[in-house]
């Protein structure tokens, strides 16, 4: 998963690819691929990514089914879904 150049300013771009699937006990990794910090902060709390820096990196492995909306809390506006069938 890439947060991408510039992606403060996006919305449902800000992370590539969005939304993105994976399997039961799956992980995704955010990479921060943008010159400011940025999270990756489930909207029920199920995660939180704390501040990922530029060229930082984030993993977060899904042990059960569900939709994962999630967002930027620095830059509200940056949306995702992880969607985990």
């Amino acid at each position: 998963m890439s947060i991408v150049s510039g992606s403060s300013t996006l919305t449902s771009t800000a992370y590539a690819p969005n939304p993105i699937t994976v399997a039961v006990g799956g992980t995704v990794t955010w990479t921060n691929n943008d010159t400011t910090a940025h999270t990756a902060t489930a909207n029920s709390g199920a995660f939180s990514s704390g501040t990922i820096a530029p060229s930082g990196k984030f993993s977060m492995t899904f042990p059960s089914a569900g939709s994962f909306p999630y967002r930027c809390t620095l830059h509200p506006g940056m949306v995702g879904t992880v969607t985990v069938p």
